[in-house]
């Protein structure tokens, strides 16, 4: 590892993939992206990987758009890392559809391609899901499904051609400071001089930006989820429509599922949600606990409800994975106001996914240009202030962020 660099970036999961490569696009080239273990670990290595674009700010749904915009060019190896497959967002109340309603309007405001559909459209988009109770759906052709490594690992080699050094097995250890501003790393892998610092490195930001004496507001939440065996219900309902079923979120019953593997993937945001409050956890994959078969039982019986061929079926993969929620559920995203030199990107809200094309362009262009191309007011993390939420606070408001993922937004 070089002994300094203009630019330092912690975390190489999909994010700080993206940052890097970014920086490395608009003439940043003398990067180093140091990684605790192996490249592309991390939550990235098991995300659900649902993207959607359509979100409560215009700001928010443009880095989504970008995200996408810039997954459709991707591929590893001859791996495309992104199936445009669209999205049916479910209604199963009228106090839904009209939050539908106005999503619509939102989404035509922010140049997304929306459209509402009868129960009856949404059933002959993904046959295989029960009609009760839908009142209609909202449908986004350009939403798709991620295979997060693939995307992150494109980025990565795209970056090295552009002459960004990876770093794996390199463990932070301390952040040096001079005069307020960030002077060098140490890591298990030896120190390296650097005046520009980004973390990026999901459920570790917190840990890792304590070391320059930085609180971060981000919890570990546990969110499960189930994957199944191929069905034969998806394989005929695919062949009758002669394309890909998009994914589905029924948020009226807290659930959401893509077709992965010929199978389901289901997954939810439980009203009754556990933080990871003790220290992370050792071992080869950190982020992934172990499944709670129990907790997740309300959330896999409400998808057997929307999609009855579960019942039958038998899982191939069960996941408890750390994902990192912020107290407004809101992105962290900027420069540290008390320590020159340091930026962060972290607190994406199960977003991950989604928005790491978006912010890596975002962020780049704002350490490089002064200022990203569009607005982020929201998502700074100087809305907190220099004294953010912590303790016992801190995950009580988390945890209500968590518990209210899929209620109904108020009007207005």
């Amino acid at each position: 590892m070089k002994e300094r660099a203009e630019t330092v970036v912690i975390g190489a999961g999909i994010c700080g993939a993206s940052i890097a490569m970014h920086l490395a696009k608009l003439g940043r080239t003398d990067v180093v992206v140091l990684e605790q273990g192996e490249l592309v670990s991390g939550t990235t290595s098991h995300a659900p990987g649902l993207v959607g674009q359509l979100r409560s700010s215009a700001a928010l749904t443009r880095i989504l758009k970008d995200s996408v915009a810039l997954y459709r060019t991707l591929e590893l190896d001859g791996v495309r890392g992104f199936e445009e497959v669209g999205s049916l967002r479910l209604a199963s109340s009228a106090a839904r559809l009209d939050e539908l309603r106005r999503q619509k309007h939102w989404a035509e405001q922010c140049g997304l391609e929306a459209h509402l559909v009868s129960s009856d459209e949404a059933l002959a988009m993904f046959p295989a899901m029960s009609s009760e109770a839908i009142t209609g759906a909202l449908y986004i052709p350009s939403d798709g499904s991620a295979t997060a490594p693939v995307l992150a690992g494109a980025m990565i080699r795209e970056a090295k051609r552009l002459g960004v050094e990876f770093r794996p097995r390199a463990r932070v250890t301390a952040i040096e400071r001079k005069a307020d501003r960030v002077s060098a790393v140490e890591t298990t892998a030896g120190r390296i001089e650097t005046a520009s610092l980004i973390v990026a490195c999901g459920i570790w930001s917190p840990v890792v930006a304590g070391l320059a004496g930085v609180g971060v507001p981000l919890v570990p939440m546990q969110h499960q989820y189930h994957e199944t065996e191929p069905l034969e219900e998806i394989a005929d309902a695919a062949a009758k429509l002669g394309k890909p079923l998009p994914n589905v979120r029924d948020p009226d019953n807290l659930v959401y599922a893509r077709v992965k593997n010929g199978g389901l993937s289901v997954g939810g945001y439980e009203r009754n949600p556990r933080a990871w409050t003790a220290a992370i956890p050792g071992g080869e994959n950190p982020t992934v606990l172990t499944y709670d078969a129990a907790h997740f039982e309300p959330l896999w019986q409400a998808a057997v409800r929307r999609f009855p061929m579960l019942a039958a079926s038998k899982p191939t993969k069960q996941v408890n994975g750390l994902e990192s929620f912020t107290p407004d559920g809101a992105f962290l995203l900027g420069p540290i106001a008390a320590v020159g030199g340091m930026w962060i990107a972290c607190g994406f809200c199960a977003h991950g996914v989604s928005a790491g094309g978006g912010v890596g362009k975002a962020l780049a262009e704002w350490i490089v240009e002064g200022k990203p191309q569009q607005d982020l007011a929201g998502m700074e993390i100087g809305r907190f202030g220099t004294r953010p939420p912590a303790g016992e606070a801190l995950v009580a408001r988390v945890s209500q962020v968590y518990g209210t993922y899929y209620d109904i937004a108020p009007a207005g």
